[in-house]
């Protein structure tokens, strides 16, 4: 089977020259798609440039968005990575083989990794299937960036290398978050119309909560369909 990378997604990178490092980190183990997040202006310099070393064409065809959920609307799969504590919902694991899993069954998958500072927020969580954490020593447990992309880039090469079976079946029928995103920002539309989201205080936990639900399990095109189609019945 041929190896299936990811596309690495940096969210609010702060400092050029981890967006470099990360460029060249992907290019020493065959990564290849790097997007990143409404990064800081002028991030293209010398600093990231010198960073890239070799990576300079990982360099140029970064894609740039304003938006997270417009850079995830492709992906049929997302793997965010924290180590911070989140009081969400949300599925986590620790362990790589089965990420790696989830990368060979899904047509598109993308690993998300925050700003340098803060993490990944709850928000940018919301479309994310599962939280990927990096097992660190309990004393020093921030990693910087380009070192957290540099361990899940030589997981993805050393998992490369080993035979996979032919019992693994693609899930072509599974939605893009586009898909998942429009159904809903139209759930949650008619929600705030119907004033559910009260008190206003909890507003985002209670919308972190609806995008958990929909993300535990991946759903199908069929599976959807049907979901509108109640949505759309209910609200009439």
């Amino acid at each position: 089977m041929t190896p299936k990378n990811p596309s690495i997604i940096l969210v609010r990178p702060q400092l050029p020259e981890n967006i470099g490092m990360v460029a060249r980190v992907m290019h020493n183990f065959g990564l290849k798609d790097l997007i990143i997040v409404s990064p800081r202006d002028k991030w293209l310099n010398n600093k990231s440039i010198n960073a890239a070393k070799k990576a300079t064409k990982i360099i140029k065809n970064i894609k740039v968005y304003d938006d997270l959920e417009i850079a995830l609307s492709n992906f049929s799969y997302v793997v965010a990575t924290t180590n911070r504590r989140r009081y969400l919902e949300k599925n986590s694991t620790n362990d790589f083989k089965f990420i790696k899993r989830k990368i060979i069954v899904n047509k598109k998958t993308a690993i998300l990794f925050g700003p340098e500072n803060s993490g990944l927020s709850n928000e940018d969580l919301r479309l994310s299937d599962i939280i990927f954490t990096i097992e660190t020593s309990s004393k020093s447990n921030s990693l910087n960036l380009s070192h957290a992309v540099t361990v899940l880039s030589h997981k993805l090469f050393e998992l490369n290398n080993l035979k996979i079976t032919n019992s693994i079946s693609i899930e072509k029928d599974n939605i893009s978050k586009y898909q998942l995103s429009k159904f809903l920002n139209y759930v949650i539309e008619k929600l705030e119309n119907k004033k559910f989201f009260t008190p206003s205080e909890k507003k985002e936990s209670m919308k972190n909560n609806i995008y958990s639900i929909f993300t535990k399990i991946p759903l199908t095109k069929k599976e959807l369909q049907t979901l509108w189609g109640i949505t759309k019945k209910l609200n009439k």
